[in-house]
């Protein structure tokens, strides 16, 4: 004999009537930022030809390539938030599409730092650091990475206090800004901290190196800098592919688990959506060029 269970019927909530206490539509933003990040992966995507058809000044291509490097998951992370908001811009559930949003949302946050650093690199491997334009793109990356941790510090609180309707506990308030301001003051830290000092000329040298400063601009670039710039970039593919799996994952579950998520649940993921683009970030700042 077969039984059949019936489910609930189900009712589209759309983010548009205010129900649970959610009065701002992740839904109806959706298309407008899936239109956004794709128009950032556009240029993102047209720096990369330009870059790698141009001609790039001596000694330059060691710069451009680290530059390619940073561009390169950028591209492929902003594509992919702007396929996760397409989504977002379908769905008849609202917590489901808040929870969507708050990974999409932290994809694009440390993508946006990252393609300024990429851009940086860019200065050195074409020659365009005669009137301090590097100094001045190091500020802006930390102007840039300072706003999108707070950005992100704003999501996950904001997040926490949609799915639960205002009533989460205290102490998940200290906890997102306290890991929050943590992020701020590492970024800070990286982007000050003085690279060290080159060590002892290796015998035989590096083909090329013949003096201590040509050794000393080797070390820092091609191999300190360098190292730094594949963890920045690793870091990236990583963390988005983490970000893009959870997202995706969030869609395919089904409405009727929606109905009241477990507060555990909710600031796990909160604290997931800032911690893990805080370490691209960070890792991305340690690996600015310098002057």
């Amino acid at each position: 004999m077969t039984s059949l269970v019936k489910q609930s019927a189900f009712t589209p909530d759309t983010c548009e009537s205010g129900v649970g206490g959610i009065d701002w539509s992740s839904i109806a933003s959706a298309e407008s930022m899936s239109a956004f990040c794709g128009i950032m992966a556009g240029f993102v995507f047209a720096a990369l030809v330009t870059v790698i058809g141009q001609r790039n000044a001596v000694d330059g291509d060691g710069h451009a390539s680290r530059g390619l490097k940073l561009l390169l998951p950028c591209f492929v992370g902003l594509a992919t938030a702007s396929y996760l908001y397409a989504l977002t811009s379908g769905e008849l559930v609202c917590i489901r599409a808040v929870t969507e949003q708050l990974f999409s949302g932290a994809i694009l946050a440390a993508d946006a730092v990252v393609v300024i650093i990429a851009l940086a690199w860019l200065l050195p491997a074409y020659d365009r650091n005669k009137h301090g334009e590097l100094v001045f793109f190091r500020g802006l990356i930390q102007f840039s990475a300072q706003f999108s941790s707070l950005m992100l510090i704003v999501s996950s609180d904001a997040f926490k206090n949609s799915v639960l309707h205002q009533r989460a506990a205290g102490w998940s308030t200290a906890m997102f800004w306290g890991s929050g301001i943590a992020l701020m003051a590492a970024v800070f830290f990286f982007w000050w901290k003085p690279l060290p000092a080159a060590p002892v000329v290796p015998s035989p040298p590096p083909p090329g190196v013949t003096t201590t400063a040509e050794w000393s601009t080797h070390w820092r670039d091609e191999i300190l800098l360098n190292g730094r710039v594949r963890v920045a970039s690793r870091t990236t593919v990583a963390v988005g592919g983490v970000l893009a799996v959870a997202a995706g994952c969030t869609v395919g579950v089904s409405y009727d688990h929606w109905t009241a998520m477990p507060p555990w649940l909710v600031y796990t993921l909160g604290e997931a959506a800032l911690v893990l683009p805080g370490v691209v970030i960070v890792t991305a700042v340690w690996a600015v060029p310098r002057d």
